[in-house]
């Protein structure tokens, strides 16, 4: 009878029969139906059926039957009442897309999605469920640079690809901005999970084509099976933890929900956490390791070096931490904290009459702070400590990216009167003639080349040549790690000006620096101006 009215109506249609929905999905892989009609005893689940069904009664009910589009009696069907039924359907299936869909793509957005999620994991248990968290790596430059119009072009064509290797059965939302949600239907067959992951990389690594330019973009997808008992908060969780873990990796790259990685990453969550309230909470302090004048025997200046007194773990040293705070970004704050303190340290020791030079290593990422100009000069003004006593120690790395920007930076605080030096000479990729054009006054030679120089000739020799290259480009060079004095005298022999070591001091707290200061012998030039007004 159905059939009969379809095909009485003004566009033809077509009529695909099946016993269920599951039925349906195996013999029409492909269709993707404009309505489902449905008898009570076939109705597809909400969870299973993408439409909400027709419903086909012997009689009109009482009243309307929850949960389907619309319905349809055989005691009163004609053409006519199934036109209607059609148009409203149609009207009530476009305000549901306005609700539901993405304006920009057409495909579920975020709300809708977190929903179907809910429903899909309620069926099954969340078994056959795979759910992908995407996010382009680099989108936001190329809205920045070609505007929004082509940031909204870019979207529509990752969506294109996206659809190309996912199937009717899988759901493609788009969360926000450059972020997308991936449902993969995985339950027939669990060996499509890879191919279908390698598919959509290889799908979107392909450059793009954008107003007449050419874009590669980077992508960063996370994968989490549906368990029994999860909830769909839980499980975009993970997925989008397992999406953090594959930003590690460059290009286009996937990575799948791991419990033990995740355990990780919650641990070093903790540690962040706790740095955080430790910066608040004044846990942290500074010591200091003299550095000795090779030649007077004077200490010429100290390295402030940071500690964590954790209050369960006992004191914490940088290594500890330090990777921890330039991944989550604390170490800028954590740097300028540095800085002040140090000034202040500095300021109370040279009121003591305990005057010497200042180093503070300065992290790359601190570097490229758009404050750190004003901040220092700030800091400098409010200690009333000239800047020419403040040395900060930059690595080979940090130094050698960005170079116009780093010159730029380093003769804007050169004019505070504030020194640089190269740390950990050596361990990088710097030459000399590089080194001629920046900025630096001095070179710190790392200790893995002066530990065992006493014992090693070749290494000795390569030391002595390093110091003597350094002096010929008129910077003082300072050994760090002298630990015997055979490595004393050898870096005396070869004109090395500075030594930092255990065998002159280990760092030590300010308290102790005082009485460790008070019992050596002194330089003859004052080494600090204060403004004690």
């Amino acid at each position: 009878m159905l059939d009969a009215l379809l095909a009485e109506q003004e566009e033809p249609v077509w009529l695909w029969v099946a016993s269920s929905w599951q039925d349906a999905r195996q013999r029409y892989p492909n269709c993707s139906p404009d309505f489902v009609f449905s008898t009570p005893q076939c109705r597809p689940g909400g969870d299973q059926c993408p439409l909400l069904p027709i419903l086909l009664l012997e009689h009109a009910p009482l009243e309307a039957p929850p949960g389907v589009q619309d319905w349809l009696a055989r005691d009163s069907l004609n053409a006519e009442v199934l036109r209607r039924c059609l148009e409203y359907s149609r009207q009530r299936q476009s305000w549901q897309a306005l609700i539901e869909r993405d304006s920009l793509t057409g495909v579920v957005n975020r709300q809708a999605f977190q929903s179907q999620l809910h429903r899909r994991l309620q069926h099954n248990r969340g078994r056959g469920l795979l759910l992908g968290y995407l996010d382009l790596d680099n989108f936001k430059h190329a809205n920045d640079s070609l505007g929004q119009r082509a940031g909204d072009q870019l979207i529509q064509q990752v969506v294109q690809r996206l659809e190309g290797v996912l199937t009717p059965q899988d759901c493609l939302a788009r969360l926000g901005g450059d972020e997308f949600a991936l449902l993969l239907d995985v339950s027939q067959s669990s060996a499509r999970v890879e191919p279908t992951a390698q598919a959509l990389m290889q799908a979107l690594a392909e450059p793009y084509w954008v107003q007449g330019e050419s874009l590669t973009l980077g992508c960063s997808l996370g994968l989490a099976y549906g368990r029994a008992g999860e909830d769909a908060d839980r499980l975009l969780l993970h997925a989008h933890t397992a999406m953090q873990q594959a930003k590690h990796q460059d290009g286009c790259s996937y990575q799948l929900y791991d419990e033990r990685i995740s355990s990780q990453a919650r641990r070093l969550a903790d540690v962040e956490s706790e740095l955080r309230r430790a910066l608040r909470r004044d846990e942290l302090e500074l010591h200091y390791q003299p550095r000795q004048d090779l030649v007077g025997g004077a200490i010429v200046g100290v390295e402030a070096l940071i500690r964590w007194r954790h209050p369960q773990r006992g004191l914490l040293y940088p290594q500890d931490f330090i990777p921890l705070a330039e991944q989550s970004g604390l170490i800028v704050p954590l740097g300028y904290w540095v800085v002040d303190r140090a000034l202040r340290d500095l300021r109370w020791l040279a009121e003591r009459d305990l005057l010497l030079n200042l180093a503070i290593n300065l992290s790359f990422s601190q570097f490229q702070d758009s404050q750190l100009l004003p901040t220092v000069r700030r800091l400098i003004e409010n200690c009333g400590v000239e800047g020419r006593w403040l040395e900060f120690e930059l690595t080979e790395t940090a130094m050698m990216r960005r170079s116009d920007y780093v010159l730029d930076t380093m003769s804007s605080l050169g004019e505070l009167g504030v020194r640089f030096s190269l740390d950990d000479f050596g361990t990088g990729f710097s030459s000399f003639v590089h080194l001629a054009s920046l900025p630096i006054s001095l070179l710190k030679l790392d200790r893995s080349f002066v530990s065992g120089m006493a014992v090693r000739p070749d290494q000795s020799r390569l030391v002595g040549a390093m110091i003597g290259l350094a002096r010929n480009l008129g910077l003082e060079v300072v050994a760090e790690g002298v630990e015997s004095e055979a490595e004393l005298t050898l870096l005396q022999q070869f004109g090395c000006d500075q030594g930092q070591g255990y065998l002159i001091s280990k760092a030590l707290p300010l308290p102790e620096l005082q009485r460790f200061l008070q019992g050596q012998p002194q330089r003859q030039e004052p080494l600090l101006s204060l403004s004690l007004g």
